[in-house]
Formats: C-alpha cells, structure tokens, sequence
C-alpha cells in the first residue's frame, strides 16, 4: 500500500502515557501559536518515531500553526506502526493520472489497482450565503456559534472550523450555545 502526500502531516498518538491527545489540545487552545508549535515540536520528538528514512519527514511548520491554515494533525491508530513496517510506503505527491498509471510529483508512475483519494472538501457557502458579506476571503464564516453577524442576526455557523481541540467537541458546544442564543431570541 503507498500513501502519498503532498504536505508532511502532523502524527500524533491518540495519548501518551494515558493521556490523551485531545485534553492536551483542549488546553493548549488558547495558548501562544509559537508557545504550541515548540511544545508540540518537542512532544513528538519523544512520542513519535522520525519517520523520515521511511519517507515520511516532520512537517516543517508548526503543528498548530498548521491547524490554523486547516490542517488537522493525523491521529496515529498505526500508522507508525505500518510505516515503519513497510506495510504502508509514503511516496510522493500524487500529480496527474496518466491511463492506468498515476504520475507522482517525483517523476514514477505506479500502476496502483485502486485509488482512494482524501483530498479535503470545501465549504462552498460562497453561493448560497456570501452575498451577506458573512464570509471572510477563504469563505468561511466571520462568525460562529451563538454569535451572528450583523448582515444576518438570526444566521448561526457551526462545524465550519478545524480547532485544535477537536470539531466534534466543538460541535456538541456549539448546538448547546446554539440553541439558548435561539432560544433568547425568540423571547
């Protein structure tokens, strides 16, 4: 199996030492960017194997500065494990497909039996909501949660971040802040 990539992620284990890797982000939320990135830095120097011989190297930026541009760290449920193992074969980004081939950013050409591709996905308000003015330059919400934007006070966003401490927490916070900002108003 070969995974390709076109940024290092970020790989973290689920916990350390019984620990786990969502409480430390839930605390670290509302620290300094640089503060998290060193710590995190050092965090996965002693809990992640370098996995660069593999073909997998550490990202070179930050892990929550990363988070901040959209990228949410791998969780490791083996990974490491598969990696290291030869099971799994980081190559090169993916680039074009060419017939039965696919061309890597590197040049190779494979011929994988199948491709599965994770590529992210895109909000898309921009039609339905962005001439509202509700949007920032990258299309997602100004505001979230309980608060609405002043072009669209009964408009309430939720889920269309990546925090740190984990989108389904956030969520569950959200419809609860949701739902009594709802409820305030229709009194």
């Amino acid at each position: 199996m070969r995974l390709a990539v076109r940024t290092p992620p970020h790989i973290v284990r689920r916990s350390t030492l019984g620990w786990p890797a969502q409480r430390s982000a839930i605390l670290c939320r509302r620290l300094p960017v640089r503060l998290v990135d060193a710590l995190a830095a050092r965090m996965a120097k002693l809990s992640v194997p370098d996995l660069a011989p593999h073909g997998l190297p550490r990202p070179d930026t930050g892990l929550y500065s990363r988070v901040l541009e959209g990228a949410i760290p791998v969780q490791d449920v083996g990974l490491i494990d598969a990696v290291r193992r030869g099971r799994v074969e980081p190559v090169a980004a993916l680039s074009s497909f060419e017939g039965d081939k696919v061309r890597l950013a590197d040049g190779s050409e494979p011929a994988p039996e199948v491709v599965i591709a994770a590529t992210g996905y895109r909000r898309g308000l921009e039609q339905l909501v962005g001439h509202l003015g509700v949007l920032d330059a990258q299309g997602r919400p100004v505001v979230h949660g309980p608060r609405t934007h002043p072009a669209a006070p009964q408009l309430h966003f939720t889920g269309y971040s990546n925090p740190i401490s984990g989108t389904l927490r956030e969520l569950a916070l959200d419809a609860r802040r949701i739902a009594r900002a709802v409820a305030r108003s229709s009194d």
